[in-house]
């Protein structure tokens, strides 16, 4: 059917052709499925976790810490992204997470 490569390699799951009907039938399904049904559940919370900038930051402005339980607020606070970043990514969360109106 087509040729997709991946670090020279074929994907996997995506077949070269098919044989049956009854092939193409399960792919189409799959397809329509994971674009439709299985992107909403997976996408629509987004912004439930990720509205609260702590749990998603946008960026970090140094890397994050390593050792559990030895950072500081002060360093924290110069970790997390500056608030014109964090709004727009939580604008971009809260745009992703909102339910399509336009049927």
């Amino acid at each position: 059917m087509c040729f997709i490569f991946y670090q020279s390699t074929f994907l996997k799951g995506i077949p070269q052709r098919f044989t049956t009907v009854a092939e193409l039938i399960k792919f189409v399904t799959m397809v329509i499925f994971t674009c439709s049904g299985q992107h909403s559940a997976v996408n629509a919370g987004q912004y439930d976790y990720g509205g609260w900038m702590p749990n998603n930051p946008i960026s970090l402005q140094l890397p994050p810490p390593t050792t559990k339980g030895k950072t500081s607020e002060a360093t924290m606070l110069q970790t997390f992204p500056d608030v014109n970043t964090t709004v727009q990514g939580m604008a971009t969360l809260w745009l992703l997470s909102k339910r399509s109106s336009d049927f």
